[in-house]
């Protein structure tokens, strides 16, 4: 029979090294195991209710979103995951729906009626091989014209350009996201802009 130390081990290989302490009491493991593998040094308490297991990289980027169930990565944090900047962003933007309170108070929140919270997300790994949840292009293009007043500029133009120019845009999508937003005629304009020849 396995020990408790390799059960974590193994079960360390398909969790990539982080761990919340409902993953792990799920897994079978108490509260006092908890306790004991820290003591032991084989998990480390980064935050509340959240472990890394010993020599593993931390990933903020998942960190973050396993303290908070709401929460999307979007605008610059999404425009860095897709590729469309290469500045890391100085905090993680991120949007949740109004009225919902975010644990992490480090974070750029961006607010939308709850029917819209989950247009458009999709899962992508994070630098440290993790998935998250984003938003897709479309939705991330869609946020920052909504949102240019709260965004560098620079990182603004850098995104545009990467979609429109160096990507493959899905118009279609990117139209119906803007009609959910009530602001088509404005995407439809930034889309005449880098698409005509």
């Amino acid at each position: 029979m396995k020990s408790k130390e390799e059960v974590l081990l193994s079960f360390n290989e398909s969790m990539n090294g982080i761990f919340t302490s409902q993953d792990l009491i799920s897994h079978g493991f108490s509260k006092f195991d908890i306790s004991q593998f820290v003591k032991k040094g084989l998990l480390e308490r980064v935050s509340r209710g959240n472990y890394l297991y010993r020599d593993a990289l931390s990933d903020d980027f998942k960190l973050a979103q396993q303290n908070n169930q709401k929460m999307i990565f979007s605008n610059e944090t999404a425009l860095y995951l897709h590729e469309m900047t290469g500045r890391f962003p100085d905090e993680f933007t991120v949007t949740t729906e109004s009225g919902y309170h975010l644990r992490n108070q480090e974070l750029k929140v961006y607010y939308v009626k709850p029917e819209l919270l989950y247009l458009g997300v999709m899962e992508k790994e994070t630098p440290y091989g993790n998935p998250v949840y984003v938003y897709d292009k479309e939705r991330t293009v869609c946020d920052i014209i909504r949102n240019k007043n709260r965004i560098e500029l620079q990182v603004y133009a850098e995104g545009l350009q990467n979609y429109f120019l160096k990507g493959k845009p899905d118009l279609k999508k990117l139209a119906n996201y803007a009609k959910a937003f009530g602001m088509k005629q404005k995407v439809m304009e930034i889309v005449t802009l880098y698409m005509t020849p």
